[in-house]
């Protein structure tokens, strides 16, 4: 979480979630289930394409079957509509696989106020298949299906859910028939720098064909070159064809608008043209702490002065990472993906921690501005700076998203939280009189001045989750790391994963691993899998396997057995997802001076009054050495929390959030570990 106490950290699991929604119970969760494939990366050249004029010309038809020496290294095909028949339907289509005969099956919605009857289901099988197809007017649906009248269940189809009332539903959103849509027909990326899409416009009811002086295909922000782009009017099929691209993620954007003048919603297909098709895993994650990074612009610094230095800002921007990334930090330890601690604009003013001491934003976690980067770290094109240099590298990104709390200066807070989208006054504060972290995870604030997201009010909830498309899409990010996820309705990750599938319909996988601050028991694994899924995360922290590491080449705690056991407990419960091990993070202990002893007492004032200094001696350096050979080797998306690479001491929380070391100044034993 990383809000300095007064962002203080969660330690406790809690009981579990509630069961699946009936009539009048509220924030119901499905059980996810496994998905496999996510995706594949290697180092990539400097960008090749220049920019030039977009070209519209007439072709013939294009087919949908890749040519037999690009099969293999199609990442993604999606199945081609009849070009044809490219005409939209307006009728929306339930199924439900009960996997048994029923006496009746049906579809309970807003738009049949919840009635258990009033759109039945058939059986398309005999063997419990139902179908149902109605011509719903365009709206936004909460709905049920309901199984012998009185059998309440969501819909496993599909992943979105809305609340009606205190009542989470299933959701479907019907637009207007008449508007066409994009649909990609195909796709193919190959290592030799060659990208073949295929696009089908799809008319609307009123078949209206496409207005072809009003087709736009932007690549990676600006026109497509001279002739890649082609137009069959007849079929409706764009295509785009490029070769001699260089290894790195390109983004195409997409705008069409029927005759009548009706426009498509943009179709967004990001590619990334590399050597092996790359899988979240491949490489190691790398937590940036921006702020303590590196200093890439002093022209952007500026501290308070009105708080200790240790919980000032110090000049870390989204400069300095770029040029960390140039330089080839990241290459040369084999990372494939950079944690970005969060981008979005902060409070400039002093909070009070609940140590009772001032600190500033410098963290990231206490959002004042929807869709500003903060002064502080850069503006917003120096992150996408950021993300197309690391993407040149074959490295993906990903940004912190802080959807459980924001703070009082937010607009959303000033001039919404007379409609719901806050819970509570703050007057139940985390940890609090009758307010625990367990008991009301779900709507105390974590402190007076950090508001609580109700994800159970739909404005509310979809406003957060358009505001992290929002980041995706101007910066051209791979995903999230989920800040406090135990802490928001289920709600909160199945709506942004739902939005973010809307994202693949290239080669290019989104990401996202979340923070469930946990134990190491059967209790801890269970509520960590539990966001984790086809309708949620893809991934969590492993906080058990951290702490068995910890005990056991740390603090000498725990014997190999013990962590022997938790990997297998582990596996068990999480199965082919992949987590994320890692040996620290904001939150916790340096590992090097737990190795060395010296966290004794109160480890946060330790860091205020005594903070621990590179140890003396060999051996704590050798057990964080040891301990990497575990992680690394783990299955899964090993996380190097920054500064760990070389072993950099510190206490708790800021201690553990020193300015970053490089070159000159990593003395000898800490080369060995970067080594």
């Amino acid at each position: 979480m990383g809000n300095h106490r007064a962002d203080r950290v969660e330690r406790r699991a809690v009981s579990g979630l509630p069961q699946a929604a009936l009539p009048g119970r509220r924030r119901a969760v499905r059980e996810p289930s496994a998905r496999s494939g996510l995706t594949k990366v290697l180092p990539s050249a400097p960008v090749l394409v220049g920019v030039a004029a977009l070209a519209i010309s007439a072709g013939g038809a294009v087919t949908s079957q890749a040519a037999p020496d690009l099969v293999n290294r199609v990442s993604q095909v999606t199945d081609a509509v009849d070009a044809s028949a490219a005409v939209r339907t307006c009728r929306t289509v339930f199924t439900y696989n009960l996997g048994r005969s029923a006496r009746a099956v049906a579809v309970a919605g807003e738009w049949n106020q919840f009635s258990p009857t009033a759109n039945p289901m058939t059986d398309t099988n005999g063997a419990g298949s139902y179908r149902l197809e109605l011509e719903l007017p365009p709206g936004d649906y909460g709905y049920k299906f309901v199984v012998d009248g009185t059998q309440w269940g969501l819909d496993p189809n599909r992943i979105a859910r809305k609340y009606v009332g205190s009542v989470e539903n299933s959701r479907v959103v019907v637009t207007d028939c008449n508007v066409p849509e994009l649909r990609v027909l195909r796709q193919v990326a190959t290592a030799d720098g060659r990208i073949e899409l295929d696009l089908q416009y799809v008319s609307g009811g009123d078949r209206s064909p496409a207005d072809g002086s009003a087709l736009r295909v932007l690549m990676n922000g600006a026109a497509a070159p001279q002739g890649a782009v082609s137009f069959n009017a007849a079929s409706g099929v764009i295509t785009v064809r490029l070769t001699g691209l260089a290894r790195d993620r390109y983004t195409f954007r997409v705008n069409a608008r029927s005759q009548s003048g009706r426009a498509a919603e943009e179709l967004i297909v990001p590619m990334w043209v590399e050597e092996t098709p790359y899988q979240w895993g491949d490489g190691a994650l790398y937590f940036v702490f921006t702020d303590r990074f590196r200093n890439g612009n002093p022209l952007n610094d500026g501290r308070t002065g009105g708080t200790a230095a240790i919980a000032d800002w110090h000049g870390g921007d989204f400069a300095g990472v770029t040029a960390a990334i140039n330089d080839g930090y990241f290459d040369q330890m084999g990372v494939r993906a950079l944690w970005l601690s969060p981008v979005n604009s902060n409070t400039h003013a002093l909070g009070r921690g609940a140590d009772n001491r001032q600190y500033t934003g410098y963290h990231g976690y206490w959002v004042n501005r929807p869709r500003e980067a903060d002064s502080h770290w850069g503006t917003l094109d120096e992150l996408r700076a950021l993300t197309r240099a690391a993407h040149q590298h074959g490295i993906r990104v990903l940004y912190d998203l802080v959807n459980n709390q924001l703070h009082r200066e937010h607009p959303y807070f000033m001039e919404r939280s007379r409609e719901g989208w806050f819970n509570g006054d703050g007057s139940c504060t985390c940890g609090g009189p009758n307010c625990g972290w367990d008991e009301r995870r779900l709507d105390c604030w974590f402190t007076s001045y950090l508001p609580d997201v109700n994800w159970t009010n739909m404005a509310m909830a979809d406003q957060m989750v358009s505001d992290a498309w929002w980041w995706l899409v101007e910066t051209d990010a791979d995903g999230f790391r989920v800040d406090a996820a135990k802490h928001m309705d289920f709600l909160a990750t199945t709506n942004l994963r739902d939005r973010l599938n809307r994202w693949e319909n290239g080669n290019a996988a989104m990401y996202t691993v979340g923070e469930t601050f946990a134990g190491n028991n059967d209790g801890d694994r269970q509520l960590i899998r539990r966001y984790i899924g086809d309708n949620a995360l893809h991934a969590q922290f492993d906080f058990p396997v951290y702490w068995a590491s910890l005990e056991a080449f740390a603090r000498n705690g725990g014997g190999m057995m013990d962590l022997e056991n938790t990997v297998r407990a582990n596996e068990s419960v999480y199965g082919q997802f992949p987590m994320s091990p890692f040996l620290g993070n904001h939150d916790v202990t340096r590992f090097l001076s737990e190795a060395a002893g010296q966290i004794v007492g109160n480890p946060q004032d330790l860091g205020y009054n005594n903070p621990p200094g590179p140890p003396n001696d060999d051996l704590p350096y050798a057990k964080l050495r040891l301990a990497w050979t575990f992680i690394l080797t783990q299955r899964g998306v090993p996380l190097i929390y920054y500064g760990d690479e070389i072993g950099l001491p510190g206490a708790a929380d800021p201690d553990n959030r020193r300015p970053m070391r490089f070159g000159a100044d990593v003395n000898a034993r800490e080369q060995g570990v970067l080594a």
